[in-house]
């Protein structure tokens, strides 16, 4: 067993799995865990599939290395779930979290696993905040309710906060924390 929490993101170029781990990271670093968060690139265009990590640790972390037995797996875009990466390295405790509008066990099938499966609709409740698909905050939010023990919705919202003043204005601030907050609660976990 690791000492690491680790967790590998699959998006495809310009969703924000990239964003998504780096914000995540920002946030549990809040909670004074080492933290590292960095992205695998592949051709590097828009649309094409993307790998992004994130390790937490308590104590100080030394490995840069890409994540090949993840505790959690995150899937911003669903077309990628036939794609055997998603599936690499995974071990019974693996949470696979999935941005997509059915539920746990017709993922399960879809994955050909027996893992826990959280399904979150992110695209479309971003679409309501946002206008336009930006599932990474929604998908933070279902990080907080599959793994409370490493950041719990309360502690996400408050440093999400700090984190997202630094990068945006106030008003998309709050939508984002809407975003996280409606992710955590729509939520469909089997």
């Amino acid at each position: 067993m690791s000492k690491y929490f680790e967790i590998r993101w699959h998006g495809r170029g310009g969703q924000g799995a990239v964003t998504g781990a780096k914000s995540l990271a920002e946030c549990v670093q809040g909670t004074g865990q080492t933290v590292v968060a960095f992205p695998e690139y592949g051709p590097e265009r828009r649309g094409a599939p993307v790998r992004a990590y994130n390790r937490f640790c308590k104590e100080h972390i030394r490995i840069h290395t890409p994540v090949t037995v993840p505790d959690v797996v995150i899937v911003i875009d669903a077309s990628l779930l036939t794609l055997p990466m998603v599936k690499e390295g995974i071990l019974e405790h693996t949470i696979f979290l999935v941005n997509i509008e059915k539920t746990p066990d017709q993922v399960r099938k879809i994955l050909g696993i027996e893992n826990r499966v959280i399904t979150i609709p992110a695209n479309e409740l971003s679409e309501k905040l946002f206008g336009r698909a930006i599932p990474n905050s929604a998908m933070l939010g279902a990080f907080a309710m599959a793994c409370p023990n490493i950041i719990s919705l309360e502690v996400l919202l408050r440093e999400a906060t700090h984190v997202f003043s630094e990068l945006v204005g106030a008003d998309l601030v709050e939508k984002n924390l809407q975003a996280i907050q409606l992710g955590h609660d729509n939520s469909h976990a089997g």
